[in-house]
């Protein structure tokens, strides 16, 4: 089994983390919930307040154009400008805009530039400095100004030029505009107020919301935090999980099952490890305690020793083979290539097998259609082969045959393949062995022990080697007509 000694402070470490990632992610939902909801809150009082403000100074001026055309009228029924003393006279005292605005002033200024008629204080509140920049009219144009006299109080102004008798005159119409002032300064301090009040809803809103959309994280959390090399076999429910959600824990079960199945292989595969060992180790200490038990002759003490280097040598073959799988399986691992010539590599090999094959009264033949060259490791080109061979040989009755063939592989494309064929005329494989037979450790007949170097690390050899090299292997077998196995190996360099 695994080291699991650094489990516990690693989920540890990882539950102390959870609470500030999620506390942080819930501060910045809140955060940009409430920004974004204050931004529109505030957008939407600005635009008020400016509808306001506008309205009332659209109806001031209403005020005052309507005064301005009302003197028009008044000044239309006179002939002409009476001439009049240095000293302007004076009209009424100012008086209230039926609307409820400010208070109204208004002067009439005659062809010749006096000052025929103003409201009584006119000139005091609102002098004829105020109007300069309304003073350059056209005939028949009008223009607003919005100003503050001397004292602070804002007015809004109207110029208008206009004909009277036959000649130019002016009228200047004035309102206070302090009434309005006043109005828009009592919703500035409203909307401040429920701008201030609306952040604070908002952030409270938002915390909320992100409460509770981060509570199934945090629930996938903490059930990830539970999970055990004893309970792998837990799950999480996804059923009333947010959409967005279901698929990060419908990922998490996925790595469960990867997690639990790959646990179930190492406690097999430890298991199996200690099965295949404990077997020759105790045949090599059975074979010494014997020995020990009397004194012997020098030919049993012969005997003994070299049974025990029989043994040695399967202890350490099995060891090479597992050493093997744990380099091909590394990270990096990268096979030394050269050129080889796949179809005088093969002879070779049948002809190391030749003898074996004789002495079981088995037929070797090579069947190769054509030259090829692969980039291949030549030790493990040979290795992958050989343990096919051999494979093939153990389980071929007498008066079988095991046949190589070698061709291109026609359905390798667009990369260029080579498929070697090993096939043997034995007993076969039954189908549901079929998918397990590349594990290692694994042998299709339970009752067959490891005698015979037979310890189920020949396939699983063959997958890694063909795996560093870029290829596959592949099984077909039929019970009682014989086995093919497929090794196809890249034609370049990948």
């Amino acid at each position: 089994m695994p080291d699991q000694g650094g489990l516990p402070a690693a989920r540890a470490a990882v539950r102390q983390a959870a609470p500030h990632a999620a506390g942080s992610i819930v501060i910045r939902m809140t955060a940009w919930y409430a920004a974004t909801s204050f931004l529109l809150i505030l957008i939407a009082a600005s635009v008020l307040y400016g509808t306001v403000a506008g309205n009332l100074r659209a109806e001031d001026r209403r005020i005052l154009t309507d005064t301005a055309a009302n003197l028009r009228l008044l000044v239309a029924d006179t002939p002409a400008f009476a001439a009049s003393s240095s000293a302007a006279p004076t009209a009424d005292a100012p008086r209230a805009s039926s609307s409820g605005s400010g208070f109204i002033w208004f002067r009439l200024i005659a062809p010749d530039g006096r000052i025929e008629r103003e409201t009584a204080g006119m000139d005091r509140e609102v002098p004829l400095a105020g109007f300069a920049a309304l003073l350059a009219l056209r005939p028949g144009a009008q223009d607003f100004a919005t100003v503050q006299n001397e004292h602070g109080a804002p007015f809004e102004l109207l110029s208008e030029r206009f004909t009277a008798g036959g000649a130019d005159a002016i009228v200047q119409v004035a309102i206070d505009r302090a009434r309005d002032q006043r109005v828009l300064i009592k919703d500035r301090e409203r909307l401040l107020f429920m701008l201030i009040l609306s952040l604070g809803v908002c952030a409270a809103i938002g915390y909320a919301i992100a409460r509770g959309g981060i509570r199934p994280v945090a629930r996938i959390a903490a059930a990830a935090g539970s999970i055990r090399a004893t309970t792998l076999h837990e799950r999480l429910d996804t059923s009333d999980l947010p959409g967005e959600l279901q698929s990060l824990a419908a990922t998490f079960n996925d790595m469960l099952d990867r997690l639990e199945a790959s646990f179930a292989q190492v406690s097999q595969f430890s298991a199996d490890v200690a099965h295949e060992l404990r077997t020759p180790v105790n045949n090599l200490r059975g074979e010494l305690e014997v020995a020990l038990g009397r004194v012997r002759s020098a030919p049993d003490y012969r005997d003994v020793l070299g049974s025990a280097l029989e043994e040695c040598g399967r202890i350490n073959r099995v060891i090479d083979s597992l050493l093997f799988l744990a380099r091909a399986e590394a990270a990096g691992a990268e096979p030394r290539r050269e050129a080889l010539d796949v179809a005088a590599e093969l002879q070779a090999i049948l002809e190391f097998y030749e003898p074996a094959a004789l002495e079981s009264g088995i037929g070797l033949a090579l069947r190769a259609d054509a030259r090829l060259i692969a980039p291949c490791d030549r030790t493990l080109f040979q290795q992958a082969v050989g343990n096919l061979v051999a494979n093939a040989i153990a389980h071929t009755g007498r008066g079988g045959t095991v046949t190589v063939a070698l061709g291109p592989d026609a359905a390798s494309a667009p990369a260029p393949m080579l498929r070697i064929d090993v096939a043997d005329t034995g007993s076969g494989i039954a189908p549901a062995h079929l998918p397990h037979v590349f594990d290692r450790f694994y042998r299709a007949d339970a009752a067959r022990s490891s005698l015979g170097g037979n310890f189920g690390l020949g396939l699983a050899v063959v997958r890694s080697i063909a795996t560093l090299h870029g290829g596959t292997v592949s099984i077909a077998s039929t019970l009682g007509i014989g086995t093919v196995v497929s090794l196809r190996l890249p034609l370049r360099a990948v």
